[in-house]
């Protein structure tokens, strides 16, 4: 493998230093986020296929490792090649990125009934995750 088998940018969230502020300027650019009384949220609306979203620092993104959260100000998801997460992390391995544990995802996600992910950090600390649906 020369390159990541990616297919497309599934999702993109952001810190958010004020979520209500957040929800106020989407909503009112018509983005139908879902308005909640929880500060400690991670807001997804579709933009087509891909999903866009934001979270509180006191939410941060999922690393993949346990249930680790950090404050990383940018979430980037990548939809590889099906059957080639295994490849994608023996890739990234060999070039000294240090990948979490595959996290099976909860059915329905992006709309397929089982997928699978792994998480990684790019060099500035942003949480980078390579989603792979399996059926």
């Amino acid at each position: 493998m020369e390159k990541l088998p990616l297919v497309r940018i599934a999702e993109v969230a952001f810190l958010s230093q004020n979520v209500e502020r957040c929800l106020r300027f989407y909503n009112g650019l018509g983005f139908g986020f879902r308005v909640s009384n929880d500060r400690k949220i991670l807001e997804f609306v579709s933009i087509g296929e891909q999903l866009f979203g934001f979270a509180s620092p006191e939410r941060g993104f999922f690393t993949g490792f346990d249930s680790e959260m950090v404050n990383s100000p940018l979430h980037i998801a990548f939809e590889v090649e099906k059957n080639s997460l295994n490849q994608c992390i023996e890739f990234l391995t060999s070039r000294g990125v240090k990948c979490s544990p595959v996290v099976e995802m909860p059915a329905g996600w992006h709309g397929v009934e089982k997928s699978q992910s792994i998480y990684f950090r790019d060099p500035d600390g942003n949480i980078m995750e390579l989603w792979e649906p399996l059926i």
